[in-house]
Formats: structure tokens, C-alpha cells, sequence
């Protein structure tokens, strides 16, 4: 479907000038640049809080107006307490918590075991939601937002001698809030990535707009406008190859150091100066293949060579164009070991799939380009992610850390899903009433099951657990 103008104009939108209306706390900020969404939405953030120093140096310049602490929201509620009743009187409007993932990736080994020191960490880490519980009591903000991977909504962790659900547990210590919890699939906003993240809205019980919330079976964030497969008003997904003609831009190459890096200083990428290009370049464009299949032998021209063969049935030579290694114990060429998603081209006729942490490994799922011979550049995955353009990379630039801007693109809710919700919040927040033209849906069946403190959308959960951002 061609791109509509929304998402491509929201990348080009100016920055604010005059600060917004409504107070803002962020919790586990990384870059900031899902809070840039709610920020362009009229929202004020007056603190920032992350662990991490470098994503507190990226992040600073692009939110002046807020005080960055660079600690464990663990150990420095107090310090955010102080801070937000010395900025100002007013009270708070809105919360964002993102914790990281790690705990909950599929790739961590331990998950699952009690005992072990490594599941031990990943227990806690896995608890950094409730971190903002303290602060919530604190500073009693009217609305709460947390996203996180989708297995958050459905995650346990021990409380005392059993096993409880995150998410019940946060309930219950918050229980002045109204909790909303959902899957959003980032591709339903018009946004060219298939990107699902499980979200949590926590309403505080005096808002007076929170009875007609539920009484009409809505949630607090936007109402989708695409869809997979469209009825009614909503549009069909955009595709990668959409999306990438409407944005022009310039071709790379993977091959050598002068093809792989344009005028941008955001657009390159990795080049190849061994058999890993020929990895890539021999998968045909817009086939959505992995370098496994490649089946033509670049010693012989023998084809097909059959698939799972390190070595050419025809001539014996090594299938150099498929992922191998050296064996160490038999001193012979062996295949790497990878999923059908490793390797793999990209599907230039749908969403992009999920921008990750590590976008520029071609063994990662689903990382190479579906047509040019590399994988996406930084600009191409912020802009997938729908990082504002005005977005002020420079000090990872400057001080030799631009791995770190794909650190931060791969981790965020896209800016443009959080500059919808923002508004909508703030629609919400003056008063007008809630509305299904602007407000997505429950599922009724659902709602009728279940309190009115438990408003829960599960249809999604069920689904394979996915890798942390």
C-alpha cells in the first residue's frame, strides 16, 4: 500500500519549543526517545532517570529542560522525589517506566531455573517494574504507562513462596490505579515495522473520566489504523518496499569501505572484505531467502548444490557463499549452526520485522536488506522506529559511540506510537469524553469476565516468545 504522509511528515516535525502543559517523570529512560513522543504531545518531561551513562549523554541534550540522573531507580527514589518538589509545585501527569528486557529475552539460558546465580539476576532484573512502585506512591501521578516485551503481561516471579503474574503483583501494590494491560502491534499505526510490545496503563481511580472508560469498553491508547487484513475504515499494512521507495535513500554496498557509506553521517553500514558478502550477495534480491539456500557453487558454477552440504557434490569445493566455520576438532569446514531466520533477506512485501539491539548482525533474524547486498544503516532503522529527524545524535557521534544510537533505536516504542498516546492521554486529561473514534477497543467478551480494576487484552499472549529489544 503507498505510504501515507503521517509517519514519513512526523519525521520532519520540528522540535518543541515552548514545554508542554503536562508534567512528566521518566523511569528507565534510555535515550529518551520514546518520552520524545509524549514530550511532542504536550508533555513536560522534569526528570529522566537511567543507569546507563551513555544513554544519559545521548539523551540529555535532547530534553533540556529536564534533570537526567544517571543511577538505579532502585536506589535514587528519594533523589526523584526531591528533585520533582524543588522543579515545581504542580502535580504529576504522567509516569513512564521501560525497564530493560534481558530477563525476559528467549535467548537467556537460565530463565526458568530458581537457583542458579545467573536466573537469580535475571529474577531481579525481571522485577524492575515494580522499581517504579515507590515512586508512584510518592509522587501519585494521574497516569502510569510501562512497555516493555510482550511476555511481561504474562511473566511470574516469586512473591514470598509462589509464583505470581508481574503484573498482578504491580496491581496490588498499586491499589489506587485502575490497570489497563494490551499488546499494540506498531504496524497497526501506520508504522512500516511488525513490532508488538506489551503495555501497561494504570489510571488513578479519581480521574473523573475513568467510569466512562470502562462503562464503554475502551482503553487508554490510541484506536489502530492499519490492519494485516483490513475491514471498515482501517488500511493495510505498509510494506518495506513502500516505505524505502518513498524515502530515496542512497544505495550501499556491503563490499567495500567507499559503497557502504553515504552523505549522512547516520546512513552506513558494515562492509565485508572476506567470504561474508558473498553470503549476502549471492541470496537474489526480494527473495526473502537466507544464505543457507544459496545453491550455486562460486568455485564450479555447479547448481543446485543441496541445501545443508558445507562442501560442493559437484567439484568438493567449499560452499564459500554459505555461513561457515572452521572446526577446530576435525579441521574441516562445517556450516554454522542457525535458525531459518539467520542470514535471511528481509520481506520487502510486508512490515519490516523488529528493529533490534543488534541490527547491524546479518546472523541475527531477519537483518539483511531486502535488495541491496548489507544490512539496514542506522538513519533506515531510526526512521523505521520513527526517531524525529531533529533528533540530536551528536555526542555518540563525536566520542566514538555510534554503536550506541543502535543500541538505543533497537530498545524504544517507536516515537511516533508514543506521540499518538500522548495525545490521546491528553485529551483524556482535559475532560472530553472517551470516544471509539480516537480510543481503541476491548474486547467485550473480555471485559464482561473480568472486574472493573483488571481490564485485561490477552488475546495476543499466547504467542512465541519473542527477543529482547
Amino acid at each position: 500500500m503507498p505510504v501515507t504522509s503521517e509517519v514519513r511528515d512526523f519525521l520532519h516535525v520540528d522540535p518543541p519549543v515552548i514545554p508542554g502543559n503536562r508534567t512528566a517523570v521518566s523511569l528507565f529512560s534510555g535515550a529518551g526517545l520514546s518520552d520524545m513522543g509524549y514530550e511532542l504531545a504536550g508533555f513536560h518531561f522534569q526528570i529522566n532517570v537511567e543507569l546507563n551513562v551513555q544513554r544519559c549523554q545521548v539523551g540529555q541534550p535532547n530534553f533540556p529542560g529536564s534533570t537526567w540522573i544517571n543511577g538505579d531507580v532502585r536506589d535514587v527514589t528519594d533523589i526523584i522525589v526531591q528533585v520533582y518538589q524543588k522543579k515545581t509545585r504542580r502535580p504529576l501527569d504522567l509516569l513512564t517506566v521501560t525497564p530493560p528486557c534481558q530477563g525476559m529475552s528467549s535467548s537467556n539460558p537460565s530463565r526458568g531455573r530458581r537457583h542458579s546465580p545467573q536466573a537469580e539476576l535475571h529474577e531481579e532484573r525481571n522485577k524492575l517494574l515494580l522499581a517504579a512502585v515507590p515512586v508512584a506512591q510518592s509522587l501519585n501521578p494521574k497516569i502510569i504507562v510501562a512497555e516493555n516485551v510482550r511476555q511481561i503481561l504474562t511473566l511470574q516471579i516469586w512473591e514470598g513462596d509462589q509464583r505470581k503474574l508481574l503484573v498482578d503483583v504491580f496491581k496490588k501494590r498499586l491499589p489506587n490505579y485502575a490497570v489497563f494491560t494490551g499488546v499494540i502491534q506498531a504496524a497497526d499505526y501506520g508504522i512500516p515495522q511488525n513490532r508488538r510490545r506489551g503495555l501497561i496503563v494504570a489510571i488513578r481511580r479519581d480521574q473523573p473520566w475513568l467510569d466512562a472508560l470502562i462503562d464503554r469498553g475502551l482503553l487508554p491508547w490510541p484506536v489502530p489504523t492499519h490492519a494485516e487484513n483490513p475491514e471498515s475504515n482501517r488500511k493495510s499494512w505498509i510494506s518495506l518496499k513502500d516505505w524505502f521507495d518513498s524515502m530515496n535513500y542512497e544505495p550501499l554496498d556491503g563490499s567495500s569501505p567507499r559503497t557502504s557509506r553515504g552523505t549522512d553521517p547516520l546512513h552506513y553500514v558494515p562492509h565485508y572484505d572476506d567470504d561474508r558478502y558473498l553470503w549476502i550477495r549471492d541470496i537474489p534480491p526480494y527473495s526473502g531467502r537466507n544464505a543457507y539456500q544459496n545453491s550455486r557453487c562460486p568455485s564450479c558454477g555447479h547448481d543446485p548444490v543441496p541445501e545443508g552440504l558445507a562442501y560442493c557434490n559437484a567439484c568438493g569445493g567449499i560452499m564459500r557463499n554459505r555461513p561457515y566455520v572452521l572446526d577446530k576438532e576435525t579441521a574441516k569446514v562445517r556450516l554454522v549452526k542457525g535458525f531459518a531466520s539467520s542470514y535471511r533477506r528481509m520481506n520487502a512485501y510486508g512490515p519490516a520485522p523488529t528493529i533490534t539491539t543488534n541490527s547491524s548482525s546479518i546472523g541475527s533474524d531477519f537483518k539483511i536488506h531486502p535488495w541491496e547486498n548489507r544490512v539496514l544503516s542506522i538513519r533506515e532503522c531510526a526512521d523505521l522506529q520513527t526517531v524525529p529527524r531533529f533528533f540530536d545524535w551528536s555526542w555518540a557521534l563525536t566520542t566514538g559511540h555510534p554503536y550506541t544510537i543502535r543500541q538505543v533505536v533497537g530498545e524504544a516504542l517507536p516515537t511516533y506510537f508514543t506521540y499518538l498516546h500522548g495525545k490521546v492521554l491528553a485529551r483524556l486529561l482535559i475532560g472530553e469524553p472517551p470516544h471509539e473514534s480516537w480510543l481503541a477497543r476491548a474486547d467485550n467478551r473480555r471485559l464482561r469476565e473480568m472486574p472493573t480494576e483488571h481490564i485485561d487484552i490477552l488475546g495476543d499472549h499466547c504467542e512465541a516468545i519473542e527477543p529482547c529489544m
